[in-house]
């Protein structure tokens, strides 16, 4: 246990030291003044409380798409739909925060969030359903029903929901007893980032210390002995799938109540892909979800305080993000390729 916990250790902290190494590499190699671009990079997210805040909610957001896409991982499976399932947990927040109305104080906002999070579990489970009943792959299943919602939810958002008075494409604002509570002046921060690490702390808690945790991380290293153990593996196909479902919901509704107050077209993007960049920076670690999501956060502050005040262009940010997943992603492949030569 100890050379493994080691092993692990080790994997995330390279994994760490080369994602902050890439950013400064390119913006030396791109930036006609690197000196002041690696200075904004380095010091932006922590110039102002307004940068830091924003920083800070944008980890809570990575924490729970991350920790949706470990659990998968975990059990064997592969939700490939976070986008999607965000998407619908955010808009299913809206609709019914705009449904509630002001009245609704705390229980509403458990009410929203709830619904948030049963959408994605909902969504998500029909992949894993299909997978156990006819071994569908779930790759494309949930990567074909993301697609579906996300263009149903634009059309949501974009017709019947759409605030004709706005210049956006938006719904109406929600109600302002719905917001959370924010914890740093102007900044989005809000409550959502400890109840995003306390969410963390009880995956560990299910996956490491119950029975059905247990089963679910066997499930997922060999199915065939799990079975032949007499375990009801089939099960495990759905389970995982329906809390990561509910962990890319949740993220999408804590948008709605502690960022945006209302839907607007696209407004989630990019959430589920880069909460598997942080599965991979934690090395499919729960606990190490949060010094992932913490360090992708803050490469994305970086970059965009260095493109606002430097000569960077807007592409810098999504260039980094490509290079650290190919460098992840190549890493893990790695790792699996030794573990099935050895």
């Amino acid at each position: 246990m100890n050379s493994v916990s080691g092993s692990s250790i080790k994997t995330v902290a390279v994994t760490l030291v080369a994602a902050v190494s890439i950013p400064v590499i390119l913006l030396a190699l791109s930036s006609e003044d690197p000196l002041q671009s690696i200075t904004f990079f380095f010091t932006g997210p922590f110039q102002s409380t307004y940068n830091l805040g924003n920083m800070l909610d944008n980890t809570a957001m990575l924490i729970l798409t991350g920790l949706g896409m470990s659990i998968a991982f975990r059990a064997g499976t592969f939700n490939l739909g976070g986008e999607g399932q965000v998407y619908a947990g955010a808009i299913t927040a809206v609709i019914i925060s705009l449904n509630i109305g002001n009245t609704a104080g705390f229980t509403g906002i458990v009410i929203v969030l709830t619904a948030g999070l049963l959408t994605g579990a909902l969504i998500a489970g029909i992949s894993g359903f299909l997978k156990k009943q006819w071994n569908t792959d779930e790759l494309i299943s949930t990567f074909l029903l993301s697609g579906a919602i996300i263009h149903l939810t634009d059309f949501l958002i974009a017709n019947p929901f759409r605030d004709r008075s706005s210049f956006l494409i938006s719904t109406e604002k929600i109600p302002e007893k719905l917001f959370l509570y924010k914890l740093m002046g102007s900044s989005h921060l809000n409550i959502s980032f400890f109840l995003s690490i306390a969410a963390v702390f009880l995956a560990y808690i299910f996956l490491f210390k119950s029975t059905t945790g247990y089963e679910i991380r066997l499930t997922g290293l060999n199915r065939k002995f799990v079975e032949y153990g007499g375990i009801p593996y089939k099960r495990h196909l759905v389970i995982p799938m329906l809390i990561s479902g509910g962990m890319y919901g949740l993220a999408g509704s804590f948008s709605v109540l502690g960022n945006f107050h209302m839907g607007i077209k696209g407004f989630t993007a990019g959430l589920g892909w880069n909460g598997i960049a942080v599965t991979l920076i934690a090395g499919n670690n729960p606990i190490f979800i949060i010094p992932g999501a913490l360090i992708f956060a803050y490469l994305e502050a970086g970059t965009e305080v260095a493109m606002i005040h430097s000569d960077l262009s807007f592409e810098f940010s999504n260039l980094i993000k490509a290079v650290i997943f190919f460098l992840i992603t190549a890493k893990r492949f790695k790792l699996r390729r030794k573990v099935t030569l050895g």
